[in-house]
Formats: C-alpha cells, sequence, structure tokens
C-alpha cells in the first residue's frame, strides 16, 4: 500500500477529522452536563476522578507507543517501503501487549496510593472498574495512532464518533432513570469495550495490515532508540501538569474541586479540539513525509504555516471563550458550577496560547533528538510539578489554574526558540504581531460592550463582536498569504450565495498583496 500526499488529500483529512471533533465534542459536551446536573459537584467529582485514573494508565500504557507507530509507519510509507510498515505495526503491537501486562500488576500493587476521597468505602469497584476501561482504551489509541501513519485519518474519526454515539445514548437513558453513579460507571465499561471491537472493524475496512515478520536490523535500530526515548518522555510529561494537579485536588481539597476542574479542563480542550484537532493531527506526520522527501528545508513552509494557523485559531478561541465563559456554565450545567467560571476563562487563554507548542511537539518528533526532547519532558515535570505543589495547598483551584500558566510560559517560549534555531527556522513575526493586535483591538471592542451591561446575553454578543472583528482584521492588516486567501476563496465559491458580498472583498484583497 502506497500513500501519496497531496494538498486536496490533506483538506479531506482534514474536514473528516474535523466533522468527527465536532459530534465527539458535542456529544462529551451533552455527556458530561447530563452527569454533572444529575450528580451533582461531589458525586461528578468522583466519576470525573475514575475517567482521571483512566486516562492516566492508558499514558502509561501505551507511552511512546502510538507516537512511535505514527512516525515510524509514516516515514516508512513515504520512502516507499511497504512491506516495513506492516513489520513495524506488527512488533510494536507485541510491544504494546507486554507493557499493559505491566502497568496492570503495577496498579494493583501501587493502588493504595490513588485511592481518593470518596471512594474510601468502595475500593473494588474503582478498581474494577478502572481496570475494565483502561485495557480497551489503550488499544484502541494505538490502531488509531497506527492508522494516521497509514494516511487513514477516518480510521479514528468514526471509530470516534461511534464510541461517542453509544456513550451518549447511555447517559441519556440512564438520566431519564435517575440512575447511580454506580450505574453511570458500569454503562462506561461497556462503551470502554465496545472500542476494540470498533476499531478492529475499522482496520481490516481500510486494508491495513499487519505482520510478524521480523524487522530488519536496519529498521529495528531506530524503531528501539526512538521508542524508549519517547516512552520515557510520554512518562515523565505525564508526571506532572494536569496529572499532579488533579492528584493534590482530590487528596488535599476535595472532590468537588476535582469536578470543576476536570469540567473546565474540558470545556477548555473541547473548544480546543473543535478548532485545532484537524490540523493538530495532520501536523505531524506531514511534516515527517516532507523531511522524509527533501529534509527540513521541506519542513519549514509547513512550521511556518503551522505557526500562523495555531496562533489565528488560539487568539479566536481565547476572547469567545472568555466572553461566552460564564452564560455556557451556567447555561451548561446549572447555577451549582458558576465557581467554576473564573478558572474556565483562564483555561481557555492558556490553552489557546498554548497552541503554539503543536509545532514544536511536531517538529521534536520529526528531529528525533532524544536528548532536547527528554530534557523537555524533564522540564515539564519539575516546572510544573514545583508550580503545582506550592501554589494547590493554600490556593486550591485557583493555585491549579496558576500552576499551568507557569509551565505554559517557562516551557513553550523557552524550547520553542532553541528548537527553531536548531534547523535555521524563523518565526513569522509579522504576520503574528498582527494577529495579537487585531486580537488585542478585538478585545477591546468586546469588553466595552460588557461596560454597557454585565448580563448573559451581552456576553454572547460581545463574542460573536470579537469573533467578526478578530478575522475581519487579520485580512486588512495581511496576515494571510495569496496562498491562504486563493484557498479560502475556492472554497467559498462552492456556496457563492452564503457569502455574496465577502467574496468579491477577499478576491479583492488577494489581488492587493
Amino acid at each position: 500500500m502506497s500513500v501519496s500526499i497531496t494538498r486536496l488529500g490533506a483538506l479531506k483529512a482534514a474536514a473528516v477529522m474535523t466533522l468527527s471533533t465536532y459530534v465527539t465534542v458535542a456529544l462529551g459536551l451533552i455527556v458530561s452536563a447530563l452527569l454533572a446536573r444529575q450528580l451533582g459537584p461531589d458525586e461528578y467529582g468522583r466519576y470525573a476522578y475514575v475517567l482521571w485514573m483512566v486516562g492516566l494508565l492508558v499514558t502509561f500504557g501505551n507511552h511512546g507507543i502510538p507516537l512511535t507507530a505514527s512516525r515510524f509507519i509514516s516515514e516508512a510509507l513515504g520512502a516507499g517501503r511497504t512491506s516495513d510498515a506492516s513489520s513495524l505495526y506488527g512488533w510494536l503491537q507485541r510491544a504494546q501487549w507486554l507493557s499493559l501486562a505491566v502497568v496492570c500488576a503495577l496498579f494493583l500493587a501501587l493502588f493504595p496510593l490513588f485511592e481518593a476521597a470518596g471512594w474510601e468505602g468502595d475500593t473494588r469497584t474503582f478498581l474494577a472498574v478502572t481496570l475494565a476501561c483502561f485495557l480497551p482504551k489503550s488499544v484502541y489509541q494505538f490502531h488509531t495512532s497506527a492508522a494516521k501513519g497509514h494516511w487513514k485519518f477516518w480510521v479514528e474519526a468514526w471509530g470516534n464518533m461511534a464510541t461517542s454515539i453509544l456513550y451518549t445514548a447511555g447517559v441519556l437513558v440512564l438520566t431519564w432513570a435517575d440512575a447511580s453513579l454506580k450505574h453511570n460507571l458500569y454503562w462506561y465499561v461497556i462503551v470502554c469495550a465496545s472500542h476494540v471491537g470498533v476499531v478492529w472493524w475499522l482496520r481490516r475496512k481500510a486494508g491495513i495490515v499487519i505482520t510478524r515478520e521480523k524487522l530488519t536490523e536496519e529498521a529495528r535500530r531506530p524503531l528501539m532508540t526512538n521508542m524508549w526515548w519517547t516512552s520515557l518522555q510520554v512518562l515523565i510529561v505525564s508526571l506532572g501538569g494536569r496529572t499532579v494537579d488533579v492528584y493534590l485536588l482530590s487528596r488535599l481539597i476535595g472532590a468537588a474541586e476535582v469536578g470543576y476542574y476536570t469540567l473546565a479542563s474540558n470545556l477548555a480542550r473541547g473548544a480546543i479540539e473543535m478548532l485545532s484537532s484537524s490540523l493538530s493531527t495532520l501536523l505531524m506526520p506531514t511534516m515527517a513525509h516532507a523531511r522524509g522527501q527533501g529534509g527540513f528545508d521541506h519542513v519549514k513552509p509547513i512550521l511556518s504555516d503551522a505557526n500562523r494557523y495555531f496562533l489565528f485559531l488560539g487568539l479566536t478561541l481565547a476572547g469567545a471563550g472568555i466572553m461566552w465563559a460564564r452564560p455556557a456554565v451556567i447555561g451548561i450545567y446549572g447555577v451549582r458550577y458558576e465557581a467554576m467560571v473564573p478558572a474556565l476563562q483562564w483555561m481557555v487563554l492558556l490553552s489557546s496560547l498554548a497552541l503554539l507548542d503543536n509545532p514544536v511537539s511536531s517538529l521534536l518528533l520529526v528531529i528525533d533528538n532524544q536528548r532536547i526532547r527528554t530534557g523537555r519532558a524533564v522540564a515539564v515535570m519539575v516546572v510544573s510539578t514545583t508550580a503545582s505543589l506550592i501554589l494547590i495547598p493554600p490556593y486550591g483551584l485557583v493555585g491549579a489554574v496558576a500552576a499551568s500558566g507557569v509551565n505554559a510560559v517557562i516551557i513553550i517560549g523557552g524550547y520553542s526558540m532553541y528548537c527553531y534555531r536548531m534547523i535555521g527556522f524563523r518565526l513569522p513575526w509579522r504576520p503574528m504581531l498582527s494577529l495579537l493586535l487585531a486580537a488585542c483591538f478585538s478585545g477591546g471592542l468586546a469588553w466595552l460592550l460588557l461596560q454597557v451591561s454585565d448580563a448573559n446575553w451581552m456576553h454572547w454578543l460581545g463574542g460573536v463582536v470579537y469573533v467578526l472583528v478578530f478575522w475581519c482584521l487579520t485580512v486588512m492588516l495581511n496576515t494571510w498569504s495569496p496562498k491562504d486567501l486563493s484557498l479560502l476563496i475556492l472554497l467559498m465559491q462552492r456556496k457563492p450565495n452564503l457569502f455574496p458580498k465577502v467574496l468579491p472583498w477577499l478576491i479583492k484583497r488577494r489581488e492587493m498583496l
């Protein structure tokens, strides 16, 4: 199976991933709203802690294997080594089975360390549910990552949509029946188990082949080196940031704060994924393919575009998210959760600016300099853990959000400049500064609206005004290249009646460049 990446093919893949993300995020919001309203802050905090523990075990069980699969399979196919790609897939699958067995044993041995507030009298349920969800979700993540390396992004897209629809349907029934926390957890176990069947069927439909052929020494050596280093880095990163925040909140503060933190994180992450997941998913395989074709000279244009696109998406979300946070929380979860609004606003801002880390993370995977990646992982763990230990005990939820901000500023800023200098890449400062200027002006207009009225409807209106003014200013300040505008015009020309005034204006702006 050969893979040819074209601009049209990349656009189609992005469209499928975008559709999947919108469906998955929308259904996720519905599920979280139903559960939060039904269970209340304390019970939902217990539920959220189980889901967090499942996610943490998936990270430990898979560590760097999915990233290694996506990268090396993509590079092998890009270089025309189809048989190597199948052999790599099979070898990594066997490595994953061994890893999952080890993590299960360690979790059982160290279980007392992970018991949180609210679960003291029901440890068996917590333990059984966690393990029953962890294993199938790990298998699913590995195979969807391998499918990305084969440029079959629709495997993950359709898999996510199918399992999300199933999950939502069950939660709707359980909410109608006023089910208990345990019944909701049992349903989550069933949904997680379905992931294995879904990904098995989609992988067969995609025609992706796994072989048990032995790897050549030439193929095995870099694979082993990359996997061990990547695994170490993933494990180090997983021990900092949100992991420490949730753990400290659950052990020192309370279950309700875990619920607030989790809901705010999910809302911020959901908004980020809706705007940027397709671009994020395509970036690393595309950069790896470009390097396989022509080295880093082919990667630099992709990096330049990615930084502009991610900053644009981040600033769009930051302004709208800050304005819409309060009415969204009250409307979705109810007034009992209004205490999480400030945390959500800061998380949206920090998560939006942290999108600039996506090009850096993808570049580090392509550069394959393990010392740099490991140093970055250690820095993330040290900075985030230190900030969390200092700020969370006295300040609780606010301290957890502040710790995330400290980590983002130090790590993203420092390592971005260092990695870009390594390959001789310079950021497109002029268009990026134009984006920041447009965001500041648009934010000022939205703020003036709130001085007139602080009602919820004015927050919604302020967000819409911010987005529209910001988008128009980015064009007027020549942020976009003729290539960018040409692609946008081509897409809009398919539905010219929807953009009767915008389309001629964009064509005129393109001619002026």
